[in-house]
């Protein structure tokens, strides 16, 4: 059962209980009022009557007994039942008035020695109806009683009142115990009911990992403290969840990290062997190849298949090279960095290795980063492998863009480093890969997939991160974010290498 519905019953039945208690009271009460009342006129018209009749005198021919009952209790007072008159005996005479119609009235002698010291009242029942009587002795002028006179009212009317006050009372309790009932069922299921609910509803979506759920105050004071209990509670397990968040991101981070390493030594142990494995036969190819081109003559065809061979000697001989720098990484050093000597030293390499395509290039950069300190090499060689890249999917050229500038994130300073092309771009179903060491979608013999691989060791050397966006040209866009303190750990991370 519902906590309204219950406030209803218990009120509603709490309500006819007292009004049933007050009803009962009141009623006693006005019945004693009117008893009271109905005495009083009872003892009045006995005493008026024999009074009157002290100066009565039966030879009087102006008036009867009758006249004088028809004058003392006009006709339309059906209430006075019964008027009789007594002799000194207490013989009834013939000459009482009754209005008794369907009430059984009494009409017998009475004793009369009772009556010396005043008159006597009585209570009694005929049939189902209540009567009250009272006798006054008639006394002469001497003060002898002569006589008495009795009268008799019905007490059925003060019923039919009280009957009718007490309908009326029902009534109105009735109306005011639902009136009050239904307010106080609306009122509690507003303010109880509906804060519950909410709570309710609130407590299984915090349940179903909704934690930044927040309940507004529904101005009860004591549902206002478990609310305010829940909040707390809901911002503590938001809290819990955020720092739990944060270090399993940091223990996957160095998991990965870890991984990378291993990867790395992995890399590094292969390329020892290979160096030695096939450099030295690789120098000899090359050494015999370009030894046999130079005893052919300049138009001879076998030139050119002379000059694949030392090309793709050389390619082979410079992968190799790349993959040594990783087993053989020398201590980084840092120093205040001048990205626009950077950049532009970046670029000129990038056109002499390109300098057999004849591709159209441009480049165009703002840089408004200052005071940011790192390797310059390595800084050289991630612009290097970014344009390289970018040339790559340019197949017949292009621009390139680069902007530098400074950003403040929770009070830190960062440098923003935005790198994009106007190319065909990188799919999105690569993008999760790029950084993989050997990954590319070149095509066999065009690219080692080491280019961006180093590039991402370069940024994670620095502490910085690296994004991969689409660029507003329709080509790839890198962001990169580099801590401004020096302090960072990188120059430990560098001689550790």
């Amino acid at each position: 059962m519902r906590i309204s519905t219950r406030l209803f019953l218990y009120i509603f039945t709490l309500m006819l209980l007292l009004s049933a208690a007050l009803g009962y009271i009141s009623v006693k009460d006005e019945r004693y009022h009117l008893l009271g009342e109905v005495r009083s006129r009872a003892w009045m018209l006995s005493r008026t009557l024999s009074a009157t009749f002290k100066f009565y005198h039966r030879e009087d021919r102006h008036f009867t007994v009758e006249d004088l009952v028809r004058a003392i209790t006009p006709i339309d007072e059906n209430d006075v039942l019964v008027i009789n008159v007594y002799d000194k005996n207490g013989n009834l005479l013939d000459f009482s008035r009754s209005n008794c119609t369907n009430i059984q009235c009494p009409h017998s002698s009475i004793d009369m020695e009772g009556l010396q010291q005043g008159g006597r009242e009585k209570t009694f029942s005929a049939g189902k109806n209540e009567l009250i009587s009272v006798i006054s002795p008639i006394r002469n002028l001497n003060g002898v009683v002569q006589g008495a006179v009795e009268v008799i009212l019905s007490l059925g009317y003060i019923n039919i009142g009280l009957s009718a006050v007490t309908r009326r009372f029902l009534l109105f309790t009735l109306i005011a115990g639902s009136l009050l009932g239904a307010a106080t069922y609306l009122i509690s299921r507003w303010s109880i009911s509906v804060p519950i609910r909410r709570l309710k509803e609130a407590s299984e979506k915090l349940g179903e990992g909704d934690l930044g759920l927040r309940i507004e105050k529904s101005g009860v004071v004591e549902l206002d403290e478990l609310i305010d209990d829940f909040n707390r509670m809901a911002e503590n397990l938001e809290q819990q969840y955020i720092k739990k968040e944060k270090f399993f991101n940091e223990k996957l981070r160095l998991e990965r990290g870890l991984r990378h390493s291993e990867k790395l030594v992995s890399i590094g142990q292969l390329t020892s062997g290979l160096a030695h494995e096939i450099g030295t036969p690789l120098n000899v190819i090359s050494g015999r190849a370009e030894q046999l081109m130079g005893k052919l003559p300049e138009d001879h065809p076998e030139r050119e298949g002379l000059k694949t061979i030392i090309r793709q000697a050389d390619r082979i001989s410079e992968t190799i090279q790349q993959l040594l720098s990783f087993s053989r990484k020398p201590p980084t050093a840092f120093k205040e960095l001048n990205l626009k000597d950077i950049i532009n030293e970046a670029f000129s390499l990038c056109k002499l290795r390109q300098r057999r395509e004849s591709l159209p290039l441009s480049l165009e950069y703002e840089v408004s980063a200052e005071g940011f300190f790192g390797d310059e090499d390595g800084f050289r060689q991630l612009f290097v492998n970014l344009m390289l890249n970018s040339l790559h999917g340019m197949k017949d050229g292009g621009r390139i863009r680069i902007t530098a500038s400074e950003e403040i994130d929770n009070n830190r300073k960062f440098m923003r480093i935005c790198f994009e092309d106007n190319g065909p771009g990188i799919p999105s179903e690569h993008r999760a890969r790029v950084f993989d060491p050997f990954f590319t979608t070149k095509d066999v013999g065009e690219g080692t997939g080491l280019g961006l691989f180093i590039v991402a060791n370069i940024v994670q050397e620095h502490s910085g991160t690296i994004e991969i966006d689409d660029s507003y040209e329709g080509g790839v866009r890198f962001v990169m974010r580099f801590p401004a303190e020096r302090d960072n750990g990188l120059q430990q991370y560098g001689s550790q290498q």
